[in-house]
């Protein structure tokens, strides 16, 4: 841990003296930006999910055969306690597949291991990502408003520490609720929350990426509808008699050059954001196959309760079910914000092509249609779109087939319950 904090502090002094003056002085949006790098990253060495570290002499991520064998204790002694932990409860007969929460629990443990292969796997190519990107120089050129800068760091707060928190709480009076008070400590509850904290940290990486990615395309479009306003203006017949020509080309090619570094950044933002999904593609994929698993589960397993409370009039815990409920509704959620997030993202591209689509043409400069044209190229050819492993696309229909994969499954099981349970009769 002080090896972390010493090398978090040089970092922040290295990435400071390489920063623009106007960073140093304070930008909201870049200040934020670099609590929540801070955070991400140091919270992916603390899970021994990245191999990689910042090398103060080369000033570029590395990979770091230190943090390596950190990493590989972290991950054999995850796997040899839940492993153990599994185990030693198939052996005594305590796994009951009504529990719902425990079930989950070790899905998602399941989740952990394969996240820290894959993520060891494509190490270099994480660290090579990393190294290409001018994450700061980018955010730091553009002119974003403090009400989306915000409200986009309430959103990731929403994502990364409420849902977690919630989750923690309601494990707590489910823990407490089922077991004797005795029994209960909060070392229950945190063996059973860690799984579903760290099988959720790649994808909260990729949602902050969403998230920084929409902040710049919602920038761009901003900047490019003031470029679409001045260049209609200035050809107007208005305006057309009141400057001369030379006027107007000077002032055509001076939006030109702005133009173009706006397409230079879209073309960075949605190349890098496409880019970065295939490192978290099968975390993603499998998160979300786990969470169908454990959201149909865990209603109906509600269902067999209601059933048999109705039927074999056998006792039910409403608190309990309530408490079950909210724990299921936070995954769910999760995805939503997800989905809202990446369909706003992709709205920003299409306004972006809506924009380039506003300009008018017929009096500009020469050098300005061709910024123009190759701009709308750009964005056509591009063609942003976020599916994981080219399965689902992530936008708000995501969360529609989710939900209706849940509801027909259940469906399903229910009407064979309820055939056997009849027929028996």
């Amino acid at each position: 841990m002080r090896f972390l904090r010493r090398q978090t502090r040089r970092l922040r002094s290295i990435w400071q003296r390489s920063l623009p003056v106007r960073f140093r002085r304070g930008k909201l949006h870049t200040q934020l930006v670099t609590i929540c790098l801070y955070a991400t990253v140091f919270l992916n060495i603390l899970y021994g999910v990245y191999l990689g570290r910042f090398s103060f002499r080369r000033k570029k991520f590395v990979f770091s055969k230190g943090l390596t064998i950190y990493s590989l204790f972290v991950a054999t002694f995850f796997a040899l306690f839940y492993i153990w932990n599994i185990y030693n409860e198939i052996s005594t007969g305590q796994i009951n597949l009504r529990d719902t929460i425990g079930i989950y629990c070790y899905m998602n443990v399941c989740v952990c291991l394969f996240n820290y292969v894959t993520q060891w796997e494509k190490t270099l190519q994480i660290i090579r990502f990393q190294n290409s990107v001018p994450l700061f120089k980018v955010l730091d050129s553009l002119d974003i408003s403090a009400m989306i800068v915000w409200r986009a760091f309430i959103y990731g707060l929403l994502k990364i520490v409420f849902c977690p928190l919630i989750t923690y709480i309601t494990l707590i009076l489910y823990h407490r609720r089922s077991i004797s008070e005795s029994q209960w400590t909060s070392v229950t509850t945190t063996k059973t929350m860690l799984p579903l904290i760290v099988s959720n940290q790649i994808n909260n990486c990729f949602f902050g990426g969403l998230v920084l990615a929409n902040l710049i395309f919602a920038a761009v479009n901003r900047k490019l509808h003031g470029i679409v306003k001045e260049a209609n203006m200035l050809q107007s017949p208005v305006q057309m008699n009141l400057h001369k020509p030379y006027y107007r080309m000077r002032r055509f090619c001076e939006l030109a050059d702005l133009l173009d570094e706006l397409a230079r950044k879209y073309g960075f933002t949605a190349s890098r954001s496409k880019n970065y999904l295939r490192f978290t593609d099968w975390s993603m994929v499998l998160s979300m196959l786990m969470n169908l698993l454990g959201i149909t589960m865990g209603c109906y397993n509600q269902y067999l309760a209601i059933a048999d409370h109705y039927i074999n009039e056998e006792p039910f815990d409403l608190f309990l079910a309530i408490v079950l409920v909210v724990f299921l509704a936070v995954p769910f959620l999760e995805l939503v914000m997800v989905a809202r997030i990446s369909n706003q993202t992709l709205v920003e591209t299409r306004r972006t092509g809506e924009l380039l689509q506003r300009f008018d043409l017929q009096h500009a400069d020469a050098r300005f249609k061709q910024v123009v044209n190759a701009f709308w190229l750009q964005v056509v050819t591009i063609n942003y779109k976020l599916m994981p492993l080219g399965l689902l696309e992530l936008n708000t229909s995501l969360v529609n087939k989710v939900f209706s994969s849940a509801i027909g499954s259940l469906l399903i099981l229910i009407q064979s319950d309820l055939t056997l349970r009849f027929s028996l009769k």
